[in-house]
């Protein structure tokens, strides 16, 4: 045969209580073997209604030969196996959603799907575990029932473990990975995919995207350092202190995990049958083997994975049997090696390394034995599934009904699809100070669409700080202003205020801090002036009379507090090349308070110390400290005061142009909350157009439902046109035929004739006007009763299947627009059937032929 009998003992492995069934099946047989209520789980429903379509693929409810002849061959080598190693009972050949046996190798299906989020293992697996529902298997001790094509699961969006791995494996094997379903036993939290002790794996990657690019940033600039000297009383007291940090944190999860079941004792402990992926390395640049587990994402180490024990092992080319008792994380993953695994296809490899090692025993008959065995290889079939796809829209919208809700250790992770909240939200991650998460502190929102640029907001409630980030193209508050180009806002309640700007304004304003009430001070890049930062220093304690240089304008607008003195105001520019050091102002320091003004110079190359000056101003006249020095001319004096009212402008017109940005934000804000005040408990329509102006951008959905609309409307508007063409050729050809002259071939027509053309005309054209509009009633009737009659027909049947749901919600959004053309259409036909009828009516009065009628004496 193309196996040869395996010839080891028989090994202890552990055991599942399953009705093996390698013939075919109907669902009669199926339902008699699932009489137990917990059998009955979606995924049977799902199965057996779509086994009631009428046009199946004939590859789901029959096998080919060659899949018939791959049965006999797979019943062939249970049977030698049981005789070999006793009662083991092998998951091979599950039957389909049509009830039909497939050999599990031949259920995956390879495939590339055109997104580019989908080629590498990380993304693919996260994408794959939000996009299924998972259903756990029931009872969980037991193989699933069924194995549907992965094409079908697919299209449910929902599977239990075997179905997503199947869909996970085909996928990476279609983009160039080296994957394996594998199959075996794994603790609880991991087959109900609870992760309440898990950490939120969104904040391992981010804070791996940080390490790596400080790592990138120390290889650009790398420096050798010596060794730093290590104690080693502080080295064992970080050890102890580790130590008992995590003692204590394992004491908190156990002892406050209320939502977490895996803390009681479990029935079914150590027999949770769970599937999963491994992918080998070697190929697609992968470095080391790796478990991937398909509900959550996460990737293990192979000598560091969760799992118990590895019952099977398969690919689209072949299955293998584990004949190793040990730990999951201690299995060797050398398949051909007949120590450690029992394969069930000879292919090339395993053939290959068979007729090897029968030639190292038997000398020259090894040759002889490897030809034969090459040529009885029983190759495998092709995929009896469809090839997978997966909706463009369904991509984009990721989450299964569009949302969904994870928690995990003192976190809690909420997605949404786009375009599905009214502020654009589509993830928010909390993190709790408690392992119940009742007391929050932190919030992080990612936003999408967003018209306003907005894509990140961070909230810590406890220190009432608020950290907003939004992308490029953010427009200023008053377009004849410069403004705009805000990148980040943070702003700490009543207490600080910080704005950062991309490198793009006018005013060249990159960083703006406020302390409120105590200090202001802002950045600036690339301006003409070469200011690059100034500030204004407040003091409340100044209320009182004013001082000596200081005048009663000297103040600050702080919102909320009101005008409060200024104590100091600096300014600093860029270096001048054109100018010596000592000659070029570096820092401006008006002490408004003080009635001084104080002037740092740059530095000369090469020194450490700079020229500075101090100004006393008394009455509007500056001296220079010492009085015994040389003092500024009037020129200087007059310069220096227009650089100190000049700066007091500047600052005020910057702080009018932070306030516009401040109150353009809460604007924006304010129309978000009342959207979701409108649109409280509801999710947004997709098919509504202009929904969603105020906040999100049109999606690409709309884009192309406007488009249609148009198109529509367009060859709706040439088909008019053409009408009216063709109807101007001439309207009274017909009734005039009776009245012509044969021999001259001029009709001569006088009033009583005249007025009888008339008559038929205007009658014949109303009555043309009146049948188009009744056609265009009569279909819009038709998609109306029709979709009254879906409706009627999807309550009637109560309980239905999502996939009837989608395809009713698809109908009924054509139909919609179907109905919403007509309607236009209708009313578009009844404002212009008036003006066709008087154009008409103009074209009768002007046509010579009928000047007759209007020439008739009266009485007549």
């Amino acid at each position: 045969q193309a196996h040869c009998a395996p010839s080891r003992s028989p090994r202890g492995v552990g055991r599942c209580e399953v009705e093996p069934s390698l013939a075919p099946r109907n669902w009669g047989t199926m339902e008699a073997e699932v009489q137990r209520p917990e059998q009955f789980t979606q995924k049977f429903i799902r199965c057996r209604r779509l086994a009631e379509q009428r046009s199946p693929n004939p590859r789901y409810c029959s096998n080919t030969p060659k899949e018939e002849l791959l049965l006999e061959h797979v019943r062939e080598f249970e049977e030698q196996f049981v005789n070999v190693y006793g009662n083991r009972f092998l998951f091979l050949a599950p039957p389909n959603e049509y009830g039909v046996a497939k050999f599990l190798p031949s259920t995956i299906r390879p495939t590339h799907l055109p997104y580019k989020e989908l080629y590498e293992v990380k993304p693919c697996a996260q994408f794959l575990a939000d996009f299924f529902n998972y259903d756990e298997l029931k009872p969980p001790d037991r193989y699933p029932g069924v194995i549907p094509a992965p094409h079908s699961v697919l299209k449910w969006q929902a599977g239990d473990c075997f179905d997503i791995s199947i869909a996970l494996c085909s996928l990476l094997i279609g983009v160039g990975y080296d994957a394996y379903c594998v199959s075996g036993f794994a603790p609880r939290f991991i087959t109900t995919r609870n992760e309440a002790r898990s950490a939120c794996p969104q904040l391992e990657w981010g804070e791996e995207e940080k390490r790596e690019e400080a790592q990138a940033d120390e290889e650009d600039y790398f420096i050798p350092k010596k060794p730093p000297l290590k104690s080693e009383y502080q080295e064992a007291k970080r050890i102890a202190e580790a130590v008992d940090k995590a003692r204590i944190d394992e004491e908190e999860m156990k002892s406050d995990s209320e939502d977490d079941p895996s803390s009681d004792e479990d029935e079914y402990e150590n027999r949770r049958i769970h599937c999963w992926v491994l992918v080998r390395k070697g190929s697609r640049e992968v470095q080391q083997d790796m478990y991937v587990e398909p509900t959550t994402g996460r990737i293990y180490d192979v000598k560091r994975c969760p799992y118990l024990k590895i019952d099977l092992i398969w690919n689209h080319r072949n299955l293998w049997v584990n004949m190793q008792v040990c730990n999951a994380s201690q299995v060797e993953l050398d398949l051909y090696n007949s120590r450690y695994f029992e394969y069930v296809m000879l292919d090339e490899e395993s053939a290959g390394a068979a007729a090897e090692d029968v030639g190292d025993a038997g000398g020259e008959e090894g040759d002889g034995d490897r030809a034969e065995r090459a040529a009885q290889v029983l190759d495998m079939p092709p995929p009896w599934s469809e090839r997978l796809e997966i909706p463009r829209e369904a991509f984009h919208a990721r989450c299964y009904k569009g949302e969904k809700t994870i928690f995990y250790h003192k976190c809690k992770v909420e997605q949404y699809a786009p375009y599905t909240q009214d502020d654009g939200l589509v993830q928010r991650i909390t993190l709790y100070k408690d392992v119940r998460r009742q007391i929050p502190l932190e919030t992080r929102e990612t936003f999408k669409h967003r018209r306003d640029r907005l894509y990140e907001r961070i909230c810590r409630p406890m220190q009432s700080e608020t950290v907003e980030r939004f992308r490029p193209g953010r427009p200023s508050s008053t377009p004849s202003a410069p403004g705009g180009a805000l990148k980040q806002f943070r702003e700490v309640l009543a207490v600080s205020r910080e704005l950062l700007f991309y490198n793009s304004r006018l005013d060249g304003l990159i960083r703006c801090v406020e302390m409120i009430g105590k200090k202001m001070f802002e950045y600036f890049e690339d301006r003409d002036d070469r200011l690059i930062y100034h500030s204004v220093t407040l003091d409340p304690s100044l209320a009182g009379a004013p001082r000596a240089g200081q005048k009663p304008k000297d103040t600050y607008m702080v919102e909320s507090v009101g005008d409060v003195p200024i104590r100091k105001m600096t300014q600093k520019y860029a270096r001048n090349a054109a100018v010596p050091p000592d000659e070029d102002p570096y820092k401006i320091c008006y002490f408004l308070a003080e009635g001084k003004i104080r002037v740092d110079y740059h530095r000369e190359p090469g020194q450490l110390t700079y020229k500075s000056i101090t100004y006393v101003n008394e009455d509007g006249i500056l001296y220079s400290l010492p009085r015994t020095g040389p003092q500024p001319t009037q020129q200087e004096v007059q310069k220096l005061l227009q650089m100190q009212n000049s700066c007091k402008e500047i600052i005020d017109e910057s702080h009018g142009r932070t306030h516009n940005e401040l109150q353009q934000r809460r604007k924006e804000e304010s129309n978000v909350r009342a959207s979701r005040s409108v649109q409280a408990g509801k999710k947004r329509k997709l098919g509504l157009l202009g929904s969603r102006e105020d906040v999100l951008e049109p999606s690409a959905y709309d884009l192309a439902r406007e488009s249609a609309r148009v198109d529509a409307l367009r060859e709706g508007a040439e088909e008019e046109k053409q009408e009216e063409k063709s109807s101007k050729v001439d309207v009274l050809a017909p009734y005039l035929v009776d009245f012509m002259n044969k021999e001259t071939g001029y009709v001569q027509l006088d009033s009583l004739q005249a007025e009888l053309v008339m008559k038929k005309c205007t009658q014949d054209f109303r009555k043309r006007l009146t049948d188009r509009a009744e056609i265009i009633q009569a279909r819009l009737r038709d998609e109306q009763n029709q979709l009254r009659d879906r409706r009627a027909q999807m309550q009637r049947r109560g309980d239905n299947v999502e996939k009837e749901e989608r395809e009713f919600e698809r109908y009924q959004s054509q139909a919609m627009f179907r109905t919403q053309i007509l309607e236009q259409r209708l009313a578009r036909h009844e404002m212009q059937a008036i003006e066709k009828f008087q154009e008409l009516e103009r074209t009768l009065q002007d046509d010579p032929r009928l000047a007759a009628m209007w020439q008739r004496e009266p009485g007549k």
